[in-house]
């Protein structure tokens, strides 16, 4: 039996021809299946929807309202197709809900409206979020095309993302060596120059900031292999017993130096007793010091708290500052790639630091939260199990 397309829904509009589903389902062969999530609240246009889709060869979730809808968005399908007018909740707020949300804000939506078509409604639509806006009566080959388009898109962004990060990989890569090479020269040409009973300090002096920005641009280099590394293979933990008050106590230490140069008043109060867990100890200092270093960045020259206490099995790290302090809109974002808090280019840094803190800690079945308002400081909170079954 020939499908009425839904184009034909419309009065007043001629039907669109069948899609040709054999030429559709050609272009997805040897691809995994994309699911796009078909969200409408009129059963007769959701089943042709889906029909149709599936003709085209992608799996199909459906939602008729916009709380389902937001629902099932947090299973990450590939593209939502969202109808502007349901009765719970309108599209434009599940599209802008879904953009604030951090696990679906990078979602592919598009709208799909047979009645809100105007100008004004475009431009909303586009304005909330939406990736695009069609409006029917739009015939099934035209659908799938544009889908098929908007995909396009999506593909080359991400290339684009994995060419990015291979370049930052190479290059870092054949920056660490000769930065290394050049460091430890530097640093014994400051020992020499120091212990020269003839010198008036004079060279040390021009040598030491030397050093310090040499160490930075290191530490720079090593964020950014760990994040290619990351992006490639994936964190593999090499698991031992940490005693995690001691990695605490040893990433103060180390960082002193930097906090007395910050005019930055760092402490510890950690726990009598050891506090182990299973992980891997490279990488929790890793962690560990990104939250010491973001506390002396942002400081403002005062003090700053490293706490180490247990809480319902949990080993928890609260490092606190009294500086600038995040805004509540920001302290999701602060945690992505390559992201800073806007400070009016008073500090610098890839934006890796906080990123990569929270990687490690969920590698470890653990969580990073952050506490802060604007003016306020930040308390950012690090929690780790004390005790875990399943394997890393």
């Amino acid at each position: 039996m020939r499908m009425v397309p839904f184009a034909a829904l419309a009065p007043t509009v001629r039907a669109a021809p069948p899609v040709n589903s054999s030429d559709a389902k050609n272009a997805h062969a040897g691809r995994t299946p994309i699911t796009v999530l078909n969200v409408n609240d009129d059963p007769a246009t959701l089943y042709l929807l889906s029909l149709t889709l599936k003709q085209g060869g992608y799996q199909v979730l459906e939602a008729t309202g916009g709380r389902e809808a937001l629902r099932l968005a947090q299973g990450r399908p590939d593209l939502v197709l969202l109808d502007v007018h349901m009765p719970d909740i309108d599209g434009y707020e599940v599209c802008r809900r879904l953009r604030a949300d951090e696990a679906t804000h990078d979602l592919l939506i598009a709208h799909l409206s047979s009645v809100s078509v105007q100008r004004e409604d475009r431009v909303r639509g586009l304005a909330q979020g939406a990736d695009a806006y069609w409006t029917r009566p739009l015939a099934e080959d035209e659908l799938l095309a544009n889908i098929e388009a908007l995909l396009r898109l999506q593909t080359r962004a991400r290339d684009a993302v994995r060419a990015r990060d291979r370049f930052l990989s190479i290059a870092a890569h054949e920056l660490k060596t000769p930065l290394t090479v050049l460091r430890l020269n530097l640093e014994r040409a400051v020992e020499m120059v120091v212990h020269d009973a003839d010198a008036d300090g004079a060279m040390g002096k021009r040598l030491t900031p030397a050093v310090r920005h040499l160490t930075r641009l290191q530490n720079l280099v090593d964020n950014l292999l760990d994040v290619s590394r990351l992006s490639t293979q994936g964190m593999a933990l090499q698991v031992e017993t940490v005693d995690f008050s001691q990695v605490v106590r040893e990433q103060v230490e180390r960082f002193q130096a930097p906090a007395r140069s910050a005019n930055v008043e760092l402490t510890a109060e950690l726990p009598d007793a050891p506090v182990l867990l299973f992980g891997d100890r490279r990488l929790l200092e890793q962690a560990v010091g990104h939250l010491l270093s973001n506390a002396i960045k942002f400081g403002e020259d005062r003090p700053a708290k490293a706490r180490l206490s247990t809480h319902e099995g949990h080993a928890v790290l609260a490092v606190e500052d009294q500086g600038v302090g995040i805004a509540p809109e920001e302290h999701a974002r602060i945690f992505r790639r390559f992201e800073r808090v806007a400070s009016g280019g008073r500090f610098d840094g890839l934006g890796l630091g906080l990123y990569l803190a929270q990687e490690i800690a969920a590698a470890h079945d653990g969580t990073l939260s952050v506490k802060s308002a604007l003016g306020q400081g930040a308390c950012f909170e690090l929690r780790l199990p004390l005790h875990r079954t399943q394997r890393y």
